[in-house]
């Protein structure tokens, strides 16, 4: 199996970084799923626990929360936080367990996986996952069990287990753990609505990836993937916000005219993904000759995107950089006060941060420039 790269193998991320080219090359995806949401809970077995209470096993009428990383997967550490703060929402009605895994890589080889992580776990960074600790270890067991027969093959990635010892949920974004895990709790979760939806999301994502391997026919692959992007939607009315991104790619290469009303509609809804979102707007800014309402829906974004409480991952949260952003956003769409009163927010910031001068000075100039237009 080709290295793990230090990132999320999930492709929002690298669509976050604009490199389609490079999800291709480095996303794993597998063709022979064996592993899917209904299944049964594969077996715990680990190497040994690191940190915290020891769990064997999946006890009836208990509900779980199993989430994969490693000490090399810098998306696995900017998750810490959250799944941190989850897992002490749910303390004593759910248990969480931390499984680091495939540790035996990169500068990690040949080490003892249980000194690594008990090393990391010292450090600031580890600090901040407070979730009970186990070491899959050389065999990488828990790796070929849970992650392997999945069809996105990589960290970090999140199961529920529900009070049946079944996989309730799966993904590779934290942003609807809480969402989920409530339901599930609750015994209101539909495990076989769940498992549809993830396969139209992974569908389309084929689409996707087709459509950057055969640049030839991208604009009819795009086309259908719009089309099934809408039949989903239809399908399930109450979960546009699990194909809306992919609704949006499309459009964004075939009818620009449609995209305004999709970041509207990711925009308000609550369940839309943070990643998504980040996505969403980014890739929209670089395209071309953008109209105002195409600017104002973009705005609309960013202005959720302030809300993200942990901008520690790199997108959302309020930042000197996404009021700046947003302020040139408004700008663009030739709302001058809009404009001025988010750029005062990034001066204010900016100074509380102490940030350079060099830094105040260039948004004190966009601020005299905003202001000049009013």
């Amino acid at each position: 199996m080709k290295y793990l790269k230090q990132t999320r193998v999930v492709f929002g991320l690298f669509i976050g970084a604009f490199t389609l080219s490079s999800v291709v090359a480095m996303a794993q995806f597998n063709s022979n799923v064996t592993l899917k949401i209904g299944d049964a809970a594969p077996a715990l077995k680990v190497e040994g626990w690191a940190k915290g209470k020891h769990l064997t096993g999946f006890k009836k009428g208990n509900v779980y929360v199993i989430d994969f990383w490693a000490t090399w997967c810098g998306g696995c550490i900017a998750s810490f936080p959250q799944i941190s703060a989850i897992e002490e929402k749910y303390k004593g009605k759910v248990q969480f367990a931390s499984i680091d895994s495939y540790e035996d890589i990169g500068e990690n080889k040949g080490k003892d996986a249980m000194t690594v992580v008990n090393e990391f776990l010292k450090t600031p960074q580890g600090k901040t996952l407070k979730l009970n600790v186990a070491v899959d270890g050389k065999a990488n067991t828990m790796y070929n069990t849970w992650i392997k027969p999945l069809r996105r093959q990589g960290f970090p990635t999140t199961f529920i287990i529900d009070k049946d010892g079944r996989i309730a949920w799966i993904d590779v974004n934290l942003d609807q753990l809480d969402w989920a895990l409530s339901q599930v709790l609750a015994g209101t979760w539909d495990k076989v609505k769940a498992a549809q939806i993830m396969k139209g999301k992974d569908d389309l994502e084929d689409q996707l990836i087709k459509g950057f391997q055969d640049s030839t026919n991208k604009q009819t692959i795009m086309l259908a993937m719009k089309s099934h992007a809408e039949q989903l939607e239809k399908q399930f009315p109450d979960r546009k916000d699990a194909f809306a991104f992919y609704k949006l790619f499309a459009l964004l290469e075939v009818d620009m005219s449609g995209v305004p009303a999709v970041l509207k509609q990711m925009a308000a809804d609550p369940l839309s993904r943070y990643l998504n979102l980040s996505d969403a707007v980014g890739l929209t800014l670089q395209k071309p000759n953008l109209t105002k309402e195409t600017y104002i829906a973009c705005a609309k974004v960013q202005e959720r995107l302030l809300s993200y409480p942990y901008s520690g991952k790199g997108y959302g949260g309020r930042s000197v950089k996404a009021y700046q952003e947003l302020a040139n956003t408004y700008y663009h769409a030739n709302n001058n006060k809009l404009a001025l009163s988010n750029i005062q927010e990034a001066i204010q910031l900016a100074q509380k941060e102490k940030a350079s001068a060099e830094k105040i000075e260039e948004l004190q100039k966009l601020f005299a420039m905003y202001q000049a237009k009013i």
